[in-house]
């Protein structure tokens, strides 16, 4: 009888941890790049690493044309004829100045984009903006895992209308999360001996298990990520940027798109394998991802990923589903009873008491405070109130029940608080910025 099973490729690098997948080094992978490599005929001199993705690996590079740091992604080769984030980032630098819209300052702007070939093909590289510190790396190092009340407010503002700006040009997202949340820093100013006593570089050999030189396909070296650890509970007056557009598309040419977003931020409908509406989907992921940035922790918690937890806590969190999806959850037995309460021995009393913890019951969760006097939200103003509104209009269970971009910016909370939290920041800012 023939063995079907499939063999796992053999391992050609031996593996380090916190840099990216080494066995990407290979035709079709990853460009080999080392530190002091000059691309674009000399123009870009790559000074940092600044992060890696499944699909690319970003550098901080001095742009010796203008003398400033820019970020410098390079696209693995097998991506330079798929991706069409340089045609996306393009169709959102391209607003007239006559008629640039308040979002537009919240996407970072493609600077450059060029070719470059080597050892393993050839190579998209895109030239940005520099910012380097997601959200949740800020979170990560505070003491309270969360941000200032009004650094709060502000971030909530500054991503309604970058969201809504995408929207506007036709485009969705389709990863939001948190990690695509960043800031940046001036560092514009810092000599490269300066760069390395502020920001430690640090490597680790790339070494072949078979004892050969990883080159030419991979690099001497590996990189660690440059330390940017601004401790979110320390950040004033952050300027937000939406970044990753790899997974992103203009919604006339995709109407009704495979989600790569990870399976706790999907959308019901996706979880269903329902149809897809883009700009719903994006609207949910941004509502899930929005109550951590302005909290302390996860709006759905689970022990593990799996579809059926997460199914389950979003009914524990928003009450029961529309009928079909309710009908079509063919595990919903381990959880709820036929009409919609815990199912008592089940999966879920196996992990924790099976009780409803709601949507209202959430937004106190959230670590602002857990009764009204000790709250730092607005709440006799009603900011509790409103904010929850928010919640409950982008987790609508139906897609086309959702709010839109447009009713997130014209949303109470929005008006009274969140966008004059921003306005304030820009009025410090520009105060900081004129002459003495």
């Amino acid at each position: 009888m023939a063995n079907n099973t499939k063999r796992r490729p053999e391992k050609v690098y031996f593996p380090n941890i916190d840099v990216e997948n080494l066995e990407e080094y290979r035709i079709g992978g990853y460009h080999p790049t080392v530190i002091g490599d000059a691309f674009h005929e000399g123009r870009y001199k790559v000074a940092h690493k600044l992060g890696f993705g499944g699909s690319s690996t970003i550098w901080l590079a001095r742009d010796r044309h203008l003398q400033r740091y820019v970020s410098l992604k390079i696209l693995m080769a097998r991506q330079a004829t798929e991706s069409n984030e340089a045609k996306i980032l393009r169709l959102l630098s391209g607003c007239s100045s006559e008629s640039t819209h308040s979002g537009q300052g919240f996407i970072p702007r493609l600077l450059d984009d060029f070719t470059i070939d080597g050892p393993n093909g050839r190579h998209l590289c895109l030239v940005q903006e520099f910012a380097a510190c997601s959200i949740t790396v800020a979170k990560e190092w505070s003491s309270n895992n969360m941000f200032p009340v009004e650094t709060a407010r502000s971030i909530a503002a500054q991503l309604i209308l970058g969201l809504s700006y995408l929207h506007s040009r036709g485009v969705s997202h389709g990863d939001l999360h948190m990690q695509n949340f960043i800031y940046g820093l001036n560092i514009d100013h810092l000599s490269p001996d300066e760069l390395y006593s502020r920001y430690h570089f640090d490597t680790a050999p790339v070494r072949r298990v078979n004892g050969a030189a990883p080159e030419p396909h991979a690099p001497p070296y590996a990189v660690w990520s440059m330390p940017i650890k601004t401790p979110a509970d320390k950040l004033v007056d952050p300027i937000i940027k939406i970044s990753d557009y790899g997974t992103s598309f203009v919604t006339a040419d995709n109407p009704s798109p495979q989600l790569c977003t990870p399976t706790l931020y999907r959308p019901p409908e996706a979880l269903f394998d329902d149809r897809i509406i883009p700009f719903a989907a994006d609207i949910w992921t941004f509502g899930v991802n929005l109550y951590e940035v302005l909290g302390e922790r996860p709006l759905f918690e689970t022990f593990t990923w799996d579809r059926d937890d997460i199914l389950a806590d979003i009914i524990s969190t928003l009450g029961l589903p529309p009928q079909r999806w309710w009908d079509a959850w063919a595990n919903r037995g381990e959880f709820f009873e036929r009409d919609g309460e815990w199912r008592k021995g089940g999966i879920i009393s196996r992990i924790y008491d099976p009780v409803w913890r709601p949507l209202s019951q959430r937004m106190w969760d959230m670590g602002r405070g857990e009764k009204p006097e000790g709250c730092e939200w607005d709440v006799e103003g009603g900011e509790m109130r409103a904010l929850e509104d928010l919640f409950r209009g982008v987790l609508a269970w139906e897609p086309n029940e959702r709010w839109t971009a447009e009713d997130l910016v014209g949303s109470e909370y929005m008006v009274r608080w969140a966008l004059p939290a921003w306005e304030r920041q820009r009025r410090r800012q520009g105060e900081e910025a004129s002459p003495a």
